[in-house]
């Protein structure tokens, strides 16, 4: 039961601090969530800099590349790059649910 109350308390919060922004509470909240999503996105996006960063490429293709071509190991370069395939999933997910908040 514990948190059904804190559910109401967080939500009589939400309205009071749209009351005293002048905001609808829906309003508040959607942008609440865009702003987090922002963050995500940029998170994920400094960490798929860094990997690519850490090879000098500037794309996924371009890391395929050097591993064929033998420029780089094999051991751990799949794994990260594996790892850059499932950052641009959750980034594309993300921008889409970025741009269904936009809209009215």
């Amino acid at each position: 039961m514990k948190g059904v109350f804190k559910m109401q308390e967080g939500m009589e919060l939400m309205e009071r601090i749209a009351d005293r922004v002048n905001m609808k509470k829906e309003d508040l909240v959607r942008a609440g969530v865009g702003t987090f999503l922002l963050e995500k996105k940029k998170e994920y996006l400094q960490e798929r800099f860094e990997i690519l960063s850490k090879y000098n490429v500037f794309s996924t293709d371009e890391l395929r590349e050097k591993i064929k071509a033998g420029e780089v190991a094999e051991h751990p370069t799949w794994e990260e790059l594996i790892e850059i395939k499932n950052i641009e999933t959750q980034l594309r997910e993300l921008e889409d649910d970025i741009e269904n908040l936009q809209r009215p």
